[in-house]
């Protein structure tokens, strides 16, 4: 890559995580292109050179924030060799996305849903993109699943059907996070993921009975 290339990039990547600052205070739209570039310390208009519109630049706001979220979640599952507790890390880590000890995250989240839902939202027409920078995170928990099944804690049968539950996993998670910003209720959404984890692991892992030998 030529020094060009990587000083654009690095340029981009100062641009989005300064408006990813202001995106998780205000919001969309109560942030405006003119504070971004104050915020990242160039002027107005060469910040036009790097991006069009104040779109593009959440756009690449919110995949700085997946990618931050992604070095978290992989460095926490890192630090854990038990396939059951990296899934459970893994709850907890979206669980933690609407937390409202941590303010400027849990806006970011609401942001990234709203301009993503809505029809006149920023990210509504581009949702393949957002779709692909999640795939990650899917491939993660597959290889979760792969690893339990291999130590024999996940039972094998469920290696066909790998892909489909970790983004049935993911999918719930994501679901009942909006639940819980709609409704307003973080402590509810802690017991739900809590008891969807219960039954998620119980139908994963293999029968004690199986496991030992002692089956009759």
């Amino acid at each position: 890559m030529s020094p060009i290339v990587v000083d654009r990039v690095k340029k981009e990547q100062k641009i989005a995580r300064a408006a990813l600052k202001l995106f998780s205070t205000k919001g969309f739209r109560g942030t405006n292109v003119g504070r971004i570039a104050e915020e990242a310390g160039i002027g107005k208009g060469t910040l036009y050179e790097y991006f069009r519109s104040k779109s593009d630049i959440f756009l690449a706001a919110a995949r700085e924030w997946i990618e931050q979220f992604q070095k978290r979640f992989e460095s926490r599952l890192s630090e854990i060799q038990d396939p059951i507790q990296q899934l459970h890390a893994i709850a907890r880590m979206n669980v933690e996305l609407v937390d409202p000890l941590d303010p400027a995250n849990a806006r970011m989240t609401v942001e990234v849903i709203r301009q993503g839902m809505l029809e006149d939202g920023v990210l509504h027409g581009r949702r393949y993109e957002m779709r692909d920078m999640m795939l990650g995170m899917q491939k993660i928990v597959e290889q979760i699943l792969y690893g339990g099944i291999s130590k024999k804690i996940f039972k094998p049968e469920i290696a066909r059907d790998a892909s489909t539950i970790a983004a049935n996993f993911l999918g719930y998670l994501d679901g009942i996070m909006l639940h819980s910003i709609l409704s307003e209720n973080h402590f509810q959404l802690k017991e739900k993921v809590d008891l969807f984890m219960a039954n998620l692991i119980r139908e994963l892992v293999v029968d004690p009975c199986k496991k030992n030998g002692t089956c009759e």
